[in-house]
């Protein structure tokens, strides 16, 4: 009898970690509530997972591959920039899924990140980079170093999502942050631009 293939059970458990996380943040999220939505065995979250920090890593981790994958899919579909496309898809993740966001670049630090953790992480940077790199072919960011220009990015982006998500990205008489998200993207990213 050969043994039971143990990746269909995890990718349960995270799975339902990460609804229980979006609809009722990290408190949500303990290995008791997730076997009982994942609808297995009481001891099977406990078996793929030694306490609440590593399962909260393993989500973090599944969600950046998650924003990796996005960016890199909406850069390649479309009709604006790959930049832009990139960019939108980045905000859209965040402002989709605050919970998983805030989960990554929240105020507490996870617990002892890990190698495939840092991974995921520097793939998302990876993302961004490649962003940096099509766009610094296409004339539409000047010359310069892509990591340090990706870093950039990643804070232009960061920062519109973070206000976004908690309701800061209002001025009363200029912006509405809910509705014009993309029309702030856009002349942010003009700011990048080589200037003429």
């Amino acid at each position: 009898m050969s043994p039971r293939d143990p990746a269909p059970t995890r990718a349960a458990i995270i799975a339902a970690a990460a609804t229980l996380l979006e609809s009722g943040g990290p408190e949500a999220v303990t290995l008791r509530s997730v076997g009982t939505a994942a609808g297995v065995s009481r001891s099977a979250a406990y078996r793929h997972f030694d306490d609440k920090a590593a399962l909260l890593r393993a989500l973090a981790t599944h969600t950046l591959t998650d924003l990796a994958t996005r960016i890199r899919r909406a850069a390649a579909e479309g009709q604006r920039s790959q930049l832009h496309r990139g960019s939108a898809a980045y905000i859209a993740h965040a402002v989709e899924q605050p919970h998983h966001y805030q989960l990554i670049f929240g105020d507490t630090p996870l617990a002892q990140p890990g190698p495939e953790l840092d991974a995921a992480a520097d793939d998302g940077m990876r993302a961004l980079r490649e962003l940096v790199e099509r766009a610094q072919a296409d004339g539409e960011l000047p010359d310069g170093p892509p990591r340090e220009l990706a870093t950039t990015l990643w804070a232009l982006l960061h920062g519109l999502a973070h206000l976004r998500n908690t309701g800061h990205l209002h001025e009363p008489r200029t912006v509405n942050g809910d509705t014009g998200i993309d029309d702030l993207l856009t002349l942010a990213l003009a700011t990048l631009h080589p200037s003429d």
